[in-house]
This record gives C-alpha cells, sequence and structure tokens, in this order.
C-alpha cells in the first residue's frame, strides 16, 4: 500500500504542491524585534498548516477522492515539515471513509498514535467512526478501549456503533458500564438504548 501511495505521488505535478512549501521568512525574523505586527515562523507555520488542512477537507467534501488521494496531500505538507494537528487527521479520516480506503484508514491510524493525537476523544471520535463505516467493530471497540478516559461523546458513538450493526447485547453491556464508571448518558444515548432493548426484543433467541 505505501509503494503505490509512493508512485501516485511520483506521478503527480510538483507544482500541484507548490502551497505547502514553507515562504522566505528570514526577513521577518530580523525586524520583527522592531516590528511585532510582521508575521513570524509561527504565524507561517500555522496558515500553511490551515491551507493543509483546508485541501483535505475539500477533497472530503468533494467525495471523489480517486484524482487527488487525500493521503498524497498529508505525505506532502509531512515531506514539508508540517506537523498535523487534530483537524488534519479528522478530515483526513473523513475523506477516506467516502472512498473506502481501509488500508490508508489504518495508514492514518498508526499516525495518530505516532503524533500522540490518539488521546484527543474528536480524532479517536473520527478513528471509531471510520472503522465503523467500514464495518470493522473490532477496531472501532480497540479505539474506544484504548482512550484512557472516553467522554459521553465516544461511549454514545460506541454504544451507536453496535445498534447500526444490530448488534443489541453489546451496547447494553457498554451502557451499564458507563453508568458504573459515572458518566452520566443524555438524550441521544437513553434513545439508542431504547434502541438497542428493542433490537434484542426482536431476535428470535431473545427468550
Amino acid at each position: 500500500m505505501r509503494a503505490c501511495i509512493q508512485q501516485r505521488f511520483n506521478q503527480l505535478p510538483h507544482t500541484r504542491f507548490s502551497f505547502l512549501h514553507p515562504p522566505r521568512i528570514h526577513a521577518y525574523t530580523v525586524v520583527n524585534v522592531e516590528n511585532p505586527s510582521a508575521p513570524s515562523r509561527e504565524d507561517y507555520a500555522y496558515a500553511n498548516v490551515f491551507l493543509w488542512n483546508t485541501m483535505i477537507r475539500k477533497q472530503a467534501e468533494n467525495g471523489d477522492i480517486t484524482r487527488d488521494p487525500p493521503l498524497l496531500y498529508y505525505i506532502q505538507g509531512l515531506r514539508t515539515g508540517l506537523r498535523p494537528n487534530g483537524q488534519t487527521f479528522m478530515y483526513l479520516l473523513k475523506a477516506l471513509v467516502c472512498g473506502k480506503n481501509v488500508n490508508e484508514g489504518e495508514e492514518v491510524h498508526a499516525s495518530v498514535v505516532r503524533t500522540g493525537f490518539a488521546s484527543s476523544e474528536f480524532v479517536s471520535g473520527a478513528l471509531l467512526g471510520f472503522y465503523v463505516a467500514n464495518g470493522f467493530i473490532g477496531q472501532a471497540r480497540q479505539v474506544f478501549d484504548e482512550m484512557p478516559q472516553p467522554g459521553l461523546v465516544l461511549w454514545t458513538l460506541m454504544v451507536r456503533a453496535y445498534v447500526c450493526l444490530t448488534l443489541p447485547r453489546e451496547p447494553l453491556e457498554l451502557f451499564r458500564t458507563m453508568r458504573r464508571v459515572g458518566v452520566m448518558p443524555d438524550m441521544v444515548a437513553v434513545a439508542t438504548i431504547v434502541s438497542a432493548s428493542g433490537l434484542l426484543c426482536d431476535a428470535p433467541n431473545s427468550a
């Protein structure tokens, strides 16, 4: 998979990613003391990451990622020295869901872990949603279990994932655990549990 991505990247025009290359900022570093309003290195870094994230987000919104795979934008951003933030991974995973790219999603998952964003509830929620959308409930549960202290959003997402896959017993057990650890459900979580209870009652072997 990595070799395939590399081959696709080498075939693309270099100018396609020119917006990611760091600008020449040495002049500003000289005059910053005298002109505090001048852009700093951090300002440029933030602007480049913003553009990077925007390009990946546009790929997710367009839904057609066969011509410009979003993972290529991610790889090139890394090569130019950009550091991903939580939004980078959220947009990237959303784009990959549109294309059902499971292997590339696993590559992104590995990057999430390496960069320390696995503890982010928003990024973990995007990972969980990616795996559920592709039918990998085991991997989704692993993402959930590896969160030190999952919040209400992740608990609800995991419960809903089981319901969407018509697995009624697991969300009920998860709901009991949720209450036991002191996480109070909201109306969305309660409605999801009601749906799970209905599935269990409709199951042929529920008696």
